[in-house]
């Protein structure tokens, strides 16, 4: 059923858009504007009519779209004694303009074009075929609310914003889910950098049952797809965030006792929490360069920063200290000059009601923020615990990084005979990543391959491919981990050559 508050997809053709169910909400699509309220109760896949801003229900076979496959094949027709010299259609944008004010339907609108073309019936039924099409799209005002599977979100953004993704389409994405032997009461690490498209389609796979780990890039997770399947809340209880930042302090005593450390006591003045040991920072920041930004978003932690940069300006100190008092009296100013701190007006209860949300000053030492900061430290401990223990039972990385390191520090998470797979839009960072697995050792059956796929119409008398298809499906990176030898014993090593004896008479 179509429920306030899920996520929906609305399909105008072959056009679709993810949106939210909320009543009094106007939505746009395809020069459309409609509310939902009329559609909510009723069962996900209805057929809708827009009018007047509102939907009403309508039969599945409503319109022209369906006229098409019922027309007759006829082989011997051929296009060529049409003349396309924009004089066939009687009708002008004017009297097309006047028909829609005096509220005549979209049907009505194509029978007029078809009455007053004075080559349709001369048409093949391919090309009336694809007229009525080409028309319907225009006049025709039925859409269709779905319910988001991953098949449809995929192929969703592959069409609007492939570069949100990835370039990760729907059949590589399954090689990586069947790869990987993603089942209910798994454990597994997923590294996703495509919107949680890959977490969205693990977690359905797991069904809410097993152990889920995301590490991901940044003060917070971003699961917008994931959202989108509406899972019940009970699936995230089996998900576990931990940050990229701290993957360095998961498989060596010293760094896991320092990461531990400046979590309990790296917290600003400000009140804000600070994280680990930064692993994708390559470049030190500038001194001069520095800054500190209030932010009033929620995020787990802000960056550390490495006291070695202060060492030699001790100097400049008292320098510094003049423009400190006039940095801290304009940072209201230029927080909001940033758009930092404009902060919504309420903020939500716990029992579903809402209150009005304090000032930043003030909402920084929320009890309910400062409660939710520390069930996130709880939840990331939580997952420390999980990646250390070293018997996950699967590995996916799908992100925009360089998947070498990342492979190197996740590969320790994983159990022996386990497997993992590595996607990437190119080539050239997993052959790196190939070759530096070969080399480690404690993998084997590596495979590195590139997805093909080709897409066919199969209609009556016109099957062919398609005419526009994406030209590759990025490439895929698979093995499976084995126990690595620990003992280096001169048993395994061959031994020395004995010197031959001379014999002198």
């Amino acid at each position: 059923m179509i429920a306030e508050g899920e996520q929906v997809l609305i399909q105008k053709a072959n056009v679709f858009r993810l949106v939210k169910v909320e009543r009094r909400k106007k939505i746009f699509t395809e020069k459309l504007q409609f509310f939902l309220d009329n559609a909510i109760g009723l069962p996900l896949g209805s057929k809708f009519e827009v009018r007047n801003k509102q939907l009403f229900q309508v039969p599945h076979d409503s319109g022209v779209d369906q006229v098409p496959s019922e027309a007759e094949v006829d082989t011997d027709k051929n296009n060529e004694k049409i003349q396309d010299d924009n004089r066939s259609q009687k009708l002008t944008k004017e009297d097309l303009k006047e028909m829609a004010k005096q509220g005549a339907k979209g049907e009505e609108i194509i029978e007029q074009l078809v009455q007053n073309n004075a080559n349709f019936k001369e048409k093949t039924s391919f090309s009336q075929a694809k007229y009525l099409r080409k028309k319907g799209k225009k006049y025709l005002n039925y859409i269709t609310i779905l319910r988001p599977t991953l098949r449809l979100l995929c192929n969703m953004y592959m069409a609007k914003s492939p570069s949100k993704i990835c370039h990760l389409r729907v059949d590589t994405l399954s090689q990586m889910l069947t790869v990987g032997n993603i089942h209910a009461h798994s454990k597994v690490i997923v590294v996703d950098s495509c919107q949680g498209l890959v977490l969205g389609a693990v977690m359905e796979r797991m069904a809410g049952l097993g152990t889920l780990v995301q590490v991901y890039h940044g003060d917070f997770p971003f699961r917008h797809v994931y959202d989108a399947f509406n899972f019940p809340a009970s699936f995230d209880e089996t998900m576990l965030p931990f940050p990229m930042n701290q993957l360095n302090c998961l498989h060596s005593p010293q760094s896991i006792k320092d990461g531990l450390q400046h979590d309990e006591s790296a917290v600003t003045s400000n009140g804000e929490e600070s994280t680990g040991l930064d692993v994708m920072k390559d470049t030190e920041p500038n001194v001069e360069d520095q800054k500190v930004e209030v932010t009033p978003e929620d995020s787990i932690s802000a960056p550390r920063t490495d006291l070695s940069f202060a060492e030699g300006v001790s100097d400049s100190k008292e320098k510094n200290e003049s423009s400190t008092t006039a940095k801290a009296s304009s940072s209201d100013t230029e927080v909001n000059m940033k758009g930092e701190g404009d902060l919504p007006t309420e903020a939500p209860n716990a029992d579903g009601s809402t209150r009005k949300r304090p000032p930043w000053k003030e909402y920084k030492k929320d009890p309910a923020r400062l409660e939710r900061q520390r069930e996130r430290k709880e939840r990331i401990e939580q997952a420390r615990t999980v990646l250390q223990q070293g018997n996950m039972d699967g590995l996916l990385i799908a992100c925009k990084f360089h998947p070498s390191p990342l492979v190197e520090a996740l590969l320790p998470c994983l159990a022996p005979s386990r497997t993992f797979a590595v996607y990437c839009q190119h080539r050239e960072p997993l052959v790196d990543c190939y070759t530096r697995l070969r080399g480690r050792g404690g993998v084997l059956n590596l495979q590195l391959t590139e997805t093909w796929l080709r897409n066919f119409q199969i209609l009556p008398g016109r099957s062919r491919p398609d005419m526009q298809m994406s030209g590759t499906g990025g490439y895929l990176l698979s093995g499976i981990t084995v126990a690595m030898e620990t003992d280096t014993t001169s048993s395994t090593t061959e031994p020395p050559t004995k010197k031959v004896k001379m014999e002198t008479d």
